[in-house]
Order: C-alpha cells, then structure tokens, then sequence
C-alpha cells in the first residue's frame, strides 16, 4: 500500500519543498537532515524553500529493463535545479538520442502511473522548448 508514503511526502514531491543550510546554502532535498552533509555543522539549521522550475541535466541514463507500470525504453535523469538542489526524474517529451548532458530542462507535474487505485503523480522533465 502506498498512501502513507504518499501523504508523509507530500510537500517535497508535489510543491518541491526542499531544505537550505543557514550555514553554507547547502540544498538538501528531499530529506531534512540534522548534519549538513557540506559545512558538517550538528545541528544544523535549514530554511524551507522551493526549488525552482528549471535546471540542467547533470547525468543520464535509458532504462530498459523496467517494472511492468513503465513501458521501456525510459530516460532517467539527474538534474541541478536553478536555485540549487537536484532531482531524479523521468525524462519527457523527447527521444533519447535527443537528451544531452548540459541540456535546459523544465519540471512538469504528471501522473507516473496508477497502483491499487491510487493515482501517483510527481514530477518528470521536458526539455525548454523556445516559443
């Protein structure tokens, strides 16, 4: 069963709540820590704040053994957010042959896919499309 996962991290994945050191600014997400993993300060003093809607991919990789929810193949990204932090996530709307490392990318909220009822929904990236 999912939902007390689902309920106890709402407020990371769907408003992208995340924690900042006071110390050095390190950006810690999802997770609030008491030892900042940076400045090794215990304990350490973090301030909500939310992460922004853009960022870069740092690393990538194509999934294509996947659990049956997920139809293969899958692009898997880690991407530093502007503002700081970083995400894995999906990656959408474009081939893999398509995604660079380097690349603007743009968080888009999605449902993921539905178990014992229960819509999941988080976040995935789409490239920055110019308009």
């Amino acid at each position: 069963m999912i939902t007390p996962p689902l309920w106890r991290d709402f407020r990371q994945n769907n408003r992208m709540e995340a924690y900042r050191c006071k110390n050095c600014g390190y950006v810690s997400y999802p997770e609030r820590r008491r030892v900042c993993p940076k400045c090794k300060k215990a304990p350490s003093e973090f301030e909500t704040i939310t992460l922004g809607p853009r960022g870069r991919i740092l690393t990538y990789v194509v999934a294509h053994t996947l659990p049956a929810e997920f139809e293969p193949p899958i692009p898997l990204a880690i991407v530093e957010l502007d503002g700081g932090g970083r995400i894995y996530a999906m990656v959408s709307e474009c081939e893999p042959d398509e995604i660079k490392i380097g690349m603007e990318v743009e968080l888009d909220y999605r449902e993921i896919f539905e178990e014992n009822g229960y819509r999941v929904q988080s976040f995935k990236v789409k490239p920055v499309r110019e308009r």
